[in-house]
């Protein structure tokens, strides 16, 4: 199926808003903008094929082993000129308004162009421009096609090139500026969707991270909430890893294929451990549909952007292959003005850390780094890093001064004025399961330090 076709039907029934389906690449639309491209070249003689031999006969110069600036030069250039400049302190604004430029280059000696495998026609065609920009006062004769020349002087004026000077002329085109200002457009429009969505997604975070705050925050020990729950829900999202990959090749997001198999996997998981009922407070499952909600806009947001990103690229391998004027060489200039999205995933994502899953503390960000269990009773030292007083007694006893993770000499010196009694409430009020399975394991290690391995003996005897 041609890409045209399918890219529509992308757009009809992937269930996207209306007003992004109107807003996405027009890629019939830049079909035609080419075919125009095509024939205002060729009406000049300088079709695709024409730009691809002068191109293959200059590499085949520089091939031939040719040490001159000039012959090392292409015989012509297709470039995008920023159109006008803006002043230091004017507000940066989308998209920057882009001048193609097809420059060849012209001989200043004789208004000849370089390498010009070219017809007659095209060549008188580039001498005049040459002419009316006052590039050279020379006219062309028919002195190289006269039979009766002299070839000796023929062949004296191919060995002068070494010594010749080029400046460019620009071809004018009307077709290619339609065709990239069109393009330039919808890109800025499609950047403009990103951010409003972005918008509404991060607003929709921080309203639902408001919900979860007062669900999942104990009161007291005999208060009912959902803590455990939505913890329990957050480390399935985070190991799911929905919409970054683990893999070292692409280390930072993932295609709209792997997210979507990341988030059924994600809402499976949900399914099979039960937690979709399983809560205390009414505001629960309702909290937990619209935190999948999100996901899922975010998810058609993604696939949005990747087949807008691929249509750009199709359509501008398209302009080359009809053209021959390398546009895609451009592409990077083009993305860089008005880029089409490999942000908004990450974006929104940030704000699902930042508010949302920071409302519910997670066991690995409070882990002693020496025993890798939770802290009971947190010792901060000197250098700021916490450990639990077990850990650093270890440490004391066995005179090892120096800090194991910024190797700091503060061990030593840290006594009862390091306890950190706010982190030690914080953690028996979030954690209070672990912190008991944590004090009860130092107290067994505590009896083993004073009566030997027997003491584990002893207790299960009493």
């Amino acid at each position: 199926m041609k890409f045209a076709r399918t890219f529509k039907q992308h757009l009809l029934e992937d269930g996207f808003p209306e007003h992004w389906v109107e807003s996405a690449i027009s890629y019939r639309k830049l079909k035609k903008c080419i075919k125009k491209v095509e024939e205002e070249l060729s009406e000049i003689g300088l079709d695709a094929d024409t730009l691809s031999l002068l191109l293959k006969t200059a590499e085949k110069n520089q091939g031939a082993g040719s040490d001159t600036e000039d012959q090392e030069e292409k015989p012509f250039q297709y470039v995008l000129s920023p159109k006008g400049s803006r002043g230091q302190n004017e507000e940066k604004s989308y998209p920057t308004k882009f001048q193609p430029k097809l420059l060849f280059m012209i001989d200043e000696a004789t208004g000849e162009p370089l390498h010009a495998k070219l017809s007659p026609e095209t060549k008188q065609y580039l001498h005049q421009l040459a002419l009316s920009e006052n590039i050279t006062d020379i006219r062309i004769t028919d002195e190289q096609d006269d039979p009766k020349a002299n070839p000796t002087d023929r062949k004296n004026s191919l060995a002068s090139t070494n010594s010749r000077s080029y400046r460019t002329v620009e071809v004018p085109l009307i077709s290619d500026s339609q065709f990239f200002g069109t393009l330039q457009s919808e890109l800025s429009g499609l950047a403009t969707i990103q951010k409003e969505e972005e918008k509404k997604l991060s607003s929709e975070v921080e309203d639902l991270s408001n919900v979860v705050s007062k669900m999942t925050k104990p009161k007291d020990s005999k208060s009912k909430h959902d803590l455990q729950q939505w913890r329990r829900i957050f480390e399935l999202y985070l190991d799911s890893r929905i919409f970054f990959s683990t893999s070292e090749r692409d280390p930072w997001a993932n295609n709209y294929e792997r997210a979507a198999k990341g988030l059924g996997n994600f809402a499976a998981e949900l399914q099979k451990q039960g937690l979709y009922d399983d809560f205390k407070s009414k505001e629960g499952a309702l909290a937990l549909h619209k935190f999948l909600n999100i996901n899922s806009e975010l998810l058609q947001g993604l696939k949005f952007q990747e087949i807008n990103n691929m249509a750009t690229m199709k359509i501008l391998k398209k302009f080359d292959k009809r053209t021959a004027l390398g546009a895609t060489s451009n592409a990077a200039l083009i993305f860089q003005q008005t880029p089409i999205p490999a942000s908004l995933a990450r974006a929104v994502c940030a704000e699902i850390s930042n508010h949302l899953l920071a409302t519910v503390p997670q066991l690995d960000d409070y882990l002693c780094p020496v025993c890798f269990s939770i802290a009971w009773r947190p010792v901060r030292l000197q250098c700021q890093h916490v450990f639990c007083i077990r850990c650093l007694i270890v440490m004391q006893r066995d005179k090892q001064d120096h800090c194991p993770l910024c190797r700091k000499k503060v061990v030593m010196e840290a006594d009862s004025d390091n306890l950190d009694d706010s982190m030690s409430r914080f953690l028996k009020k979030y954690f209070p399961e672990e912190v008991k399975k944590k004090q009860k394991e130092n107290e067994r290690a505590a009896g083993r330090d004073t009566y030997g391995e027997l003491y584990d003996e002893k207790c299960r005897v009493m």
